[in-house]
């Protein structure tokens, strides 16, 4: 029997956005398509959101707002391929809460398979009952392809009807906060006997979705000019089953040549739903032999932290990405939060792929360096240089940020200058730089990688300004997207962003490197370009001489004028509101403004502590010629602390490991801190924390993050500076974590108890354990012990 602790399940009724929040994290995915765990049988209404979504498949609408056009590039919910109704004995059976009395869904991590077990009430009499028990997988090898096993059982005897649909006439429905605008996201085509045409209305994408029911006694189709139905009916005795099987593919322009209607005809004639099953099953239980996490002494730790690598492992597969022109959104294919686009979050997850799938890694980077060119055209059209990346990316990589947004607190529209948070360039290259630190691959370079990264490098050198003897960079927004302008400013963006700040040096010294590595073409490449001498110099010059705040105590101040804001009493708040993590849309619907107060979304400054690690901040600060204090880390995550309401799940996991890493400098009573900092992380989609926020989709980022704590803080893996370091320090409810990572080709196990661990490499290798080299032979396990 599986463990409970490989099985996300639910035993109750629930409705609305919490309903919704579980289709969420039951979704079944391969890097192409998302499959929302929605009921087969239960079409969009307040309760129940089916939801199917194809990697990079967006498109565009318009819809007139307060005498604007605005302009909307959205995730495509397309056609539901696997619409299930019932009818007995001549009537629609009716399934709803109110009619569902029983009701268990169980999604196994180790099979890739969701399960949902209901019994359902049938109108008109108390006595008469059917139980229906599905089964929903997708394949992950063919990865086209997604099956379906529907049962059905009546308590009684009756004449029982299924009609197993590819339902055309789904719009976006998932955000509420999105329905008023245009939802209708494509036309069908055509419709066939056992296939659908759509096309994306503005985008042209074409897909084809075909189905394949096996069943028993009568059968039909009926077409209509947006459904596809297949009809089969029989005769049930009282307790006896029946059971269809559908076997299901959907292909689009973007990744498929040729004829897309044959194309997925062929994917269902050749296949049935046992194979994909057995490959859905071959596959995870693959995966799990070098992708599990294995914890000892805290149960709900170790489900949600399989959770985590089951999401990641599905919103990113390497039989697909490497075929797509696509990267892995917000919310990879969970919902339609955010509308489906790609975010800096790519930072939180390819450091996860680079160690665990870098086909994944690679296929993630390949998103941005075929968005160059848009880059570059987005940086003329706001007059400035090289190559400036959008804040949120769809298809074509122009700026899909909108200029006004919708309070939910009043809902009022009020401006946004989100696209200010010019750092996403910054991640774009940090998560180059961790690929090649961990795969120890450049290829990227050679394929458009090296024009990016000097072409990402040339948009800040102009940027930044000389103002007496140091360099300036304004008008732009960090990770804390509570502060939009300078109070009184009238202007958006903020000056000297510490965040920014300092990764723009850290982006200068990774050029600089470039520029000295003889294997790389570094001149080539900045001809190519236009990166001029001028710039270069200019660029040996900011990254000595670029402006930080630092005041008498050591604290980085987050940006040139925070220091002045007015402290906001959050207990007065917390009293009045209850929960606060969304502050800045408190105070605007209060007619105040967040700007003018020290209240922060997520730690800008403490986010350089996820990135880079205390030792290599602190380098940076110093070549600025700037000296911290021997306890600058404790004084600045204690201040900011105080500051932060964790208006977004990607705050909480950086206080975790900031206080694994004071731990480890010898101060204990940082170490409960840190537990309940990751603890409350990892289950920020499963409790919802965010009060339904996970209604729209799971968040990739804190996923990504929350592992992070685990492998790099917890068990002190550094891959990223040069040679394989494990410096461990677990929880004291840990007895044990086990678990596998790749480092330049060479696969290391690595099985660490309090105060001693066991390594095994499959390949001779040397790793650092605090301070300390051990030499590893291939295929032997040594141990080692160690003081954390």
């Amino acid at each position: 029997m599986t463990n409970e602790n490989w099985l996300l399940t639910y035993n109750d009724i629930v409705g609305g956005v919490k309903n919704y929040g579980r289709e969420s994290l039951l979704t079944l995915g391969n890097g192409f398509l998302g499959w929302r765990g929605a009921l087969v049988t239960n079409a969009y209404d307040d309760d129940f959101y089916p939801g199917l979504y194809g990697a990079g498949i967006f498109n565009q609408t318009s819809t007139p707002v307060a005498g604007r056009d605005v302009i909307n590039e959205d995730l495509v919910n397309l056609p539901n391929i696997a619409l299930i109704k019932v009818q007995i004995d001549g009537e629609s059976l009716l399934i709803n809460n109110s009619t569902i009395k029983s009701l268990k869904r169980s999604l196994n991590f180790k099979t890739g398979e969701l399960t949902d077990d209901y019994q359902v009430q049938v109108a008109g009499n108390s006595q008469h009952f059917v139980t229906i028990k599905t089964v929903k997988v997708i394949n992950p090898v063919h990865w086209h392809q997604l099956g379906l096993r529907f049962q059905i059982t009546s308590n009684y005897d009756a004449h029982i009807a299924i009609d197993a649909i590819i339902d055309g006439s789904v719009e976006n429905k998932n955000v509420a906060r999105y329905r008023d605008f245009d939802s209708q996201e494509f036309d069908v085509q055509s419709v066939h006997d056992d296939l659908m045409i759509i096309k994306t209305r503005t985008t042209d994408v074409t897909v084809a979705l075909a189905a394949k029911t096996i069943g028993e006694s009568v059968e039909k189709m009926i077409k209509t000019e947006n459904q596809v139905t297949t009809h089969i009916e029989r005769d049930c005795q009282a307790g006896q089953s029946f059971t269809i099987e559908r076997v299901m593919a959907v292909a689009s322009s973007l990744e498929t040549n040729g004829d897309l209607a044959e194309f997925v005809q062929n994917e269902t004639a050749n296949t049935t739903f046992e194979e994909i099953q057995r490959e859905s099953h071959d596959y995870w239980q693959s995966l799990w032999q070098t992708k599990d996490i294995q914890i000892s002494g805290d149960d709900a730790m170790q489900k949600l932290t399989r959770m985590n690598i089951f999401h990641l492992n599905q919103m990113a597969n390497p039989n697909a990405n490497p075929y797509l022109d696509a990267s892995v959104g917000s919310r990879g294919l969970t919902g339609e939060g955010y509308r489906g686009h790609i975010f800096w979050d790519e930072l939180f997850a390819l450091p996860y792929y680079s160690a665990n799938e870098p086909k994944s890694a690679s296929a993630v980077l390949n998103y941005r360096t075929k968005r160059l060119s848009a880059a570059e055209k987005n940086a003329i059209s706001e007059n400035e240089s090289g190559a400036m990346y959008p804040w949120q990316s769809g298809m074509y990589g122009d700026e899909q940020s909108q200029l006004i947004h919708l309070n939910t607190v009043d809902n009022t529209w009020i401006p946004d200058n989100s696209r200010l948070q010019r750092h996403i360039s910054l991640a774009i290259a940090y998560n180059m730089w961790v690929y090649q630190q961990v795969t120890g691959h450049y290829d990227h370079l050679d394929k458009g990688g090296l024009n990016m990264l000097i072409q990402i490098g040339r948009f800040w050198i102009n940027k930044a300004e000389k103002i007496g003897d140091r360099y300036q960079i304004k008008g732009v927004m960090g990770p804390n997207e509570f502060h939009e302008e300078i109070p009184g400013a009238h202007a958006g963006g903020l000056l000297n962003n510490a965040y920014t700040n300092v990764m723009v040096v850290w982006l200068l010294n990774y050029l600089h490197d470039l520029s000295q590595n003889v294997k790389i073409d570094f001149d080539a490449a900045s001809r190519a370009v236009g990166y001029t001498k001028n710039e270069a110099e200019k660029a040996e010059n900011i990254r000595h001489h670029l402006k930080l705040s630092i005041d008498d105590r050591g604290i980085v101040e987050q940006y040139e004028g925070f220091f002045k804001l007015e402290q906001l009493d959050f207990s007065a708040y917390q009293a009045k509101y209850g929960d606060i993590h969304r502050i800045d849309r408190i105070l605007k619907a209060e007619g105040k403004s967040p700007d003018d107060y020290q209240v922060i979304k997520q730690a800008d400054f403490l986010m350089l502590l996820y990135n880079l690690g205390a030792q290599q901040t602190e380098s940076l600060i110093h070549q600025l010629g700037y000296q911290l204090p021997d306890n600058w880390l404790a004084k600045n995550t204690a201040y900011y602390l105080d500051r932060t309401t964790h208006g977004s799940t990607t705050s909480r996991p950086v206080f975790a490991g900031i206080y694994v890493e004071l731990a480890r400098q010898g101060d204990t009573k940082f170490e409960t801190q840190a537990y309940d900092f990751l603890t409350d992380a990892i289950g920020s989609d499963y409790y919802d924390i965010q009060g339904g926020t996970t209604a729209e989709g799971v968040h990739m980022g804190v996923m990504g993050e929350t592992l992070s704590v685990i492998q790099n803080d917890y068990a002190g893996v550094d891959l990223l500076h040069g040679q394989f370091t494990i410096n461990p320090r677990l929880p004291k409810q840990w007895a044990e974590l086990h678990f596998t990572q790749q480092y330049r080709g060479t696969l290391i196990d690595i099985d660490i108890k309090p105060t001693v661990m066991v390594l095994m490499s499959d390949q001779a290798t040397t790793v650092h354990v605090y301070g300390k080299a051990i030499d590893l032979v291939a295929g032997e396990a040594k141990e080692v012990s160690y003081h954390g």
